[in-house]
């Protein structure tokens, strides 16, 4: 990826310090545009979870939180789902020309009756016939699946740059490593120079390297990773796609498959803040990659590894919002679930400075 331009001196004091450029950073600084507000970020781009997303504008599936209910509870589990729809009306509303794919979303786990009451309760709590039943194809063989209607697939790179673009009056700062962020004073390292900078707010958006600055945070890092073939030719239907409980995930893009996930098979990948892609995910998302095909007349073109953040080390994502001091705040801990929840949390920040 091609860093930013150099950026410029960094001032001495700011109204607003958000750390970290990654959905929740830019998001932020994008509502928070019109004000004092410096983003800094210690890559060129930004080199999280953010940029290396597999693009899903998704608000969740039935397995997937089928499993969340027996480790987070019911209301918890509605509660995520209501504000993920939130977050991806607002991405929508923001920007309405930003290029979607609106291909909808299969999960394709076994349909049981637990599933059915759980698709009835959520499209209850959304009024809105959110989730349906219908015939979908895996790998040549055609089922009954769970179909989510408004889902669909972006470019999160894209998104990420009209964000930035977005922000107007907002300055970003790349290759700005945040050594210190505490009571409105932050120590930054510049090409090995050490800057201080004054604040009146701070956000902490680092989401799976939280502890890097708050050694208290309950964020753990958990490492996904991510194939993409060669172009392929299948009777799989050609919608954003979900197996083995919403851990593995699939899209097709320009006649290509990626598939992601793998984290839950290898318990070594929780607790990793290591961004190098490993053999024994790779061939197990290959072997996923066969089945959803329903043929092996393809190679392995891409193959790279993003670092997430989750509460607690669970799968159900959230923003547990902490506060360090009276002026510097910790937002990070999305788990899969940032592009679709971090315009709602940026937003309420924002409404409420």
């Amino acid at each position: 990826m091609t860093p930013a331009p150099p950026s410029g001196e960094l001032a001495k004091q700011v109204d607003v310090l958000i750390v970290g450029a990654g959905f929740m950073g830019r998001w932020l600084a994008y509502f928070l545009r019109g004000r004092d507000v410096q983003v800094v970020e210690r890559d060129g781009f930004g080199y999280g979870a953010s940029s290396r997303n597999a693009g899903f504008l998704t608000c969740g599936q039935i397995s997937e939180m089928l499993a969340d209910v027996e480790t987070a509870g019911f209301d918890r589990v509605i509660g995520t789902f209501l504000e993920r729809r939130q977050g991806l009306a607002i991405a929508r509303r923001e920007f309405p020309d930003l290029e979607v794919d609106p291909c909808g979303s299969v999960d394709y786990d076994d349909v049981t009756d637990a599933g059915r009451d759980l698709m009835g309760q959520l499209n209850a709590a959304a009024d809105e016939r959110v989730y349906t039943l219908r015939p979908a194809t895996l790998g040549g063989r055609e089922r009954e699946a769970y179909f989510n209607t408004p889902d669909g697939g972006v470019h999160p790179v894209k998104l990420m740059q009209r964000l930035q673009q977005a922000a107007e009056g907002v300055r970003f700062a790349f290759g700005v490593k945040a050594n210190s962020v505490a009571r409105g004073e932050a120590e930054l390292e510049v090409a090995g120079t050490t800057v201080r900078m004054r604040y009146n707010r701070a956000f902490l958006c680092t989401n799976a390297f939280a502890t890097e600055l708050f050694s208290s945070s309950e964020v753990v890092p958990g490492r996904g990773q991510v194939i993409v073939t060669s172009p392929v030719e299948t009777a799989t239907t050609r919608a954003l796609g979900y197996i083995n409980h919403g851990y593995d995930y699939f899209r097709f893009v320009d006649g290509r498959l990626l598939i992601g996930g793998g984290r839950n098979r290898f318990p070594g990948e929780t607790g990793t803040s290591e961004l190098r892609p490993t053999v024994h995910v790779r061939e197990w998302l290959e072997q996923q990659a066969a089945a959803v095909l329903g043929h092996s007349d393809w190679k392995t073109e891409y193959h790279w590894a993003g670092v997430m953040g989750f509460p607690g080390g669970g799968h159900l994502g959230g923003s547990p919002r902490r506060k360090i001091d009276a002026q510097t705040e910790v937002v990070a801990g999305f788990g899969g679930m940032g592009v679709a929840l971090t315009p709602l949390y940026a937003q309420r920040i924002a409404a409420e400075m």
